[in-house]
């Protein structure tokens, strides 16, 4: 767990922002210095998350029974990584009971189990170790595991080397920015801009506005969709404008849009007041009939927002 924690410094020295994209799960038997270097890590980085076998674990926690064997541990680590995600880990993985410490190498093969418990977007696997002479010392068993001793990355080299790529990665495999806002909480993420990810989130939220190289799609649990299952691709226009300007201000926790302001955006130069709110009226009743419950839009204090309760999104590329 001290080693991790090293490349968790690493990496907040790089770019602070990805630590929250991060979950750490400490393998090291319990005892003083493990719960020390836990502790420790969760204090210099909030934003992570820290995954800790324990007897009576929490939600977020694991039990000691996840360290019994192989399977056993590769579940608890693929319970944890993202489709497509990053995993990183130490080759000589010693405190695991199941690996002989005199054939340290072997942990290799549990990254190899992860990977294969995903029939589905596979995560990569990078190694670290302080071994020199990677190809010489175990080389071979990594090309029987289906990696590269190019896939090594040395521990001296966390703020030259380790640290950077790992953001590359993040940046080349998420490339689109996603903004939740959930009952009483409010996250930004990174996401892949992939069918499978896009479908996910729409399975998830009750309305995901969705931006990518194809325009603007209206996705979620609410939205009416068609047989393909897709969301509703949305024409650049007004429609796209107050979608945004909606998820945009629950997102940002606003008090709604103004109708006089919605009326005179949709409407022609120089509308009059109670002409631009009927065509606010108009507007927003389209809107509502792209959804399944047309209340999810409501209108309190002369302004439309989306109501308080539904878990919404907005995905799209990292500019």
């Amino acid at each position: 767990m001290y080693h991790t924690s090293e490349l968790v410094d690493a990496l907040a020295a790089v770019r602070p922002e990805l630590v929250g994209q991060v979950t750490a799960i400490a393998l090291d038997r319990a005892g003083p210095d493990t719960d020390a270097a836990v502790a420790d890590c969760r204090r210099q980085h909030p934003a992570l998350r820290v995954v800790v076998p324990t007897a009576a674990p929490g939600p977020a926690d694991a039990t000691t029974d996840d360290l019994r064997d192989a399977a056993a541990c590769a579940r608890l680590i693929a319970r944890q990584l993202r489709p497509g995600g990053l995993l990183v880990q130490d080759v000589q993985l010693a405190a695991l009971p199941f690996v002989p410490a005199d054939r340290w190498w072997e942990s290799i093969y549990l990254a190899a189990t992860v990977r294969g418990l995903y029939a589905d977007r596979p995560p990569q696997v990078r190694f670290l170790s302080n071994k020199r002479g990677y190809a010489a010392t175990f080389g071979r068993d990594l090309a029987d595991a289906g990696f590269d001793p190019r896939d090594v990355m040395d521990k001296a080299a966390l703020d030259t080397a380790v640290a950077p790529t790992l953001a590359r990665f993040v940046d080349t495999a998420f490339p689109m920015a996603l903004w939740v806002a959930l009952a009483g909480d409010r996250r930004v993420c990174r996401a892949q801009a992939h069918d499978a990810e896009r479908r996910e989130l729409s399975s998830r939220l009750d309305l995901l506005l969705w931006a990518d190289a194809g325009g603007w799609e209206l996705g979620g649990r609410l939205v009416q969709r068609d047989a393909t299952a897709r969301g509703l691709a949305l024409r650049a226009g007004h429609e796209a404008a107050s979608w945004l300007a909606l998820v945009t201000d629950r997102l940002d926790r606003g008090e709604g849009l103004p109708v006089v302001a919605v009326g005179e955006r949709v409407g022609p130069p120089g509308v009059e007041r109670a002409e631009a709110t009927n065509l606010a009226a108009r507007h927003v009743h389209t809107l509502r009939s792209r959804l399944r419950d047309p209340g999810a839009i409501v209108t309190a204090h002369h302004a439309y927002r989306l109501r308080d309760d539904l878990d919404v999104g907005l995905c799209r590329p990292v500019t």
